[in-house]
């Protein structure tokens, strides 16, 4: 009986232990839980190294300690991100000793913090285009660091009608055309060798050097050649085989700087259509008329160099005895060559005309009014100038005289016309 009662008092004890260990276990997950539920995650960037920290307090300062990060005096803290008791991001730029060397200068020491670039600006260093670094403005600093700044200078090119303006710290001529975004073609011409050593104030031309490929078209003239015939008065001409241009096309290589053309050579030539050359037959027979006028008694001469027929009777005065109608009013002189209107060669005696008044191969003597000239037997065979004048009335030939001084001295005058 004594050892019943003994068996079911430690069954009690039993019993009490195990509801104590399960409130404990339920106790402790319950803690665990809670404090789960009120932890948050801060991410610390401290110069660009990220951690991320577990915690329940709310300051920056708490979790900063928490996470064991010591706040020095150049540091900076950045709280711009951070939200207390939510998921945020503390960042902290260490403050570090550096020196700067700008242009050459002797180094500087300076407080920065974070990156090259940030400290720069921080202490008033500004960088302009071209200027060149030792390292990168996103490299992060270091307790230290020596930074050298090599300053830009200009560089000046000209190209196509422009001058462009880079500014580099260092390179040669080929880093200048690439920055400035400028092309050069195998043709063109610069004036310094691309491997040049760049240096401030460089002025760098570009002279563009271009070929262009023009085709043209044109005429191919004839030749003339002259047969001599016998049979055919001096003054007597024909022709024989008309003359006919051909066509040629031509390839030229123009050269061109700076846009203006210097030089087209013809590079070939087809010919198209091949002229027709012509062909001129000319009299070689003398004509029997004088060349030197008519002498007329009294040892006078005419200016005519035709021959009166034999039937052409003059009186004392000059003036022919019969004839069928006389004319009076101005002749005008002139001389030259050429031929007339009706194919013949010019010559003194043959004179120029209206032909609605005088026809064509009409014979007549001719006389100036005032006694000084005896221009002689004439017939008509050219039209005279005078015809498209407008409102004239009174001129009736123009007489061909052998020299240009004879003209002149002639001029205009008044003469009678017999028509024989």
């Amino acid at each position: 009986m004594d050892t019943i009662k003994k068996i079911g008092k430690a069954l009690m004890k039993s019993k009490t232990k195990l509801v104590m260990i399960t409130f404990i276990v339920i106790f402790c997950v319950a803690t665990i839980y809670a404090a789960a539920a009120n932890s948050y995650t801060i991410t610390l960037d401290i110069d660009g190294e990220v951690t991320r920290v577990t915690t329940m307090r709310q300051t920056a300062d708490e979790i900063l300690s928490q996470a064991g990060v010591t706040i020095n005096e150049n540091d900076i803290l950045d709280l711009s991100e951070f939200s207390e008791g939510t998921d945020s991001t503390i960042k902290l730029y260490k403050g570090y000793s550096i020196k700067v060397s700008d242009n050459g200068g002797e180094a500087v020491s300076y407080i920065g913090n974070g990156s090259v670039g940030l400290a720069l600006l921080e202490n008033g260093i500004k960088l302009q285009d071209g200027d060149e670094l030792n390292c990168s403005v996103n490299d992060r600093l270091f307790e230290g660091m020596e930074i050298t700044i090599k300053r830009a200078f200009p560089v000046q090119i000209m190209a196509d009608g422009e001058t462009v303006t880079v500014y580099l710290a260092s390179g040669t001529v080929s880093d200048a055309l690439d920055k400035a975004v400028i092309t050069v073609d195998d043709d063109d011409i610069i004036s310094k060798s691309l491997d040049t050593a760049l240096e401030k104030d460089l002025l760098i031309k570009i002279t563009r050097i271009s070929f262009v490929e023009r085709v043209d078209t044109v005429e191919i003239p004839y030749k003339t050649t002259t047969k001599k015939d016998a049979s055919m008065y001096t003054d007597q001409s024909k022709v024989e085989v008309k003359g006919v241009k051909g066509q040629q096309t031509i390839t030229y290589n123009e050269k061109f700087i700076d846009g203006e053309l210097v030089e087209s050579t013809a590079v070939n030539t087809v010919v198209d259509k091949a002229p027709v050359d012509e062909v001129k037959i000319v009299g070689t027979k003398k004509r029997a008329a004088a060349v030197s006028g008519i002498t007329l008694a009294n040892g006078k001469r005419t200016v005519s160099r035709l021959t009166p027929p034999a039937s052409l009777e003059l009186d004392a005065n000059y003036v022919p005895v019969s004839y069928k109608k006389k004319i009076v009013g101005t002749a005008s002189a002139y001389s030259g060559g050429g031929r007339t209107a009706t194919g013949k060669a010019v010559m003194p005696g043959y004179i120029a005309v209206n032909p609605r008044q005088i026809p064509y191969h009409t014979k007549m003597w001719i006389v100036s009014n005032d006694g000084k000239y005896i221009y002689g037997y004439a017939s008509a065979e050219d039209t005279g100038g005078f015809t498209k004048w407008t409102g004239n009335r009174a001129t009736l030939c123009d007489l061909y005289f052998p020299t240009d001084a004879q003209t002149r001295a002639f001029g205009r005058r008044s003469v009678t016309i017999y028509i024989l």
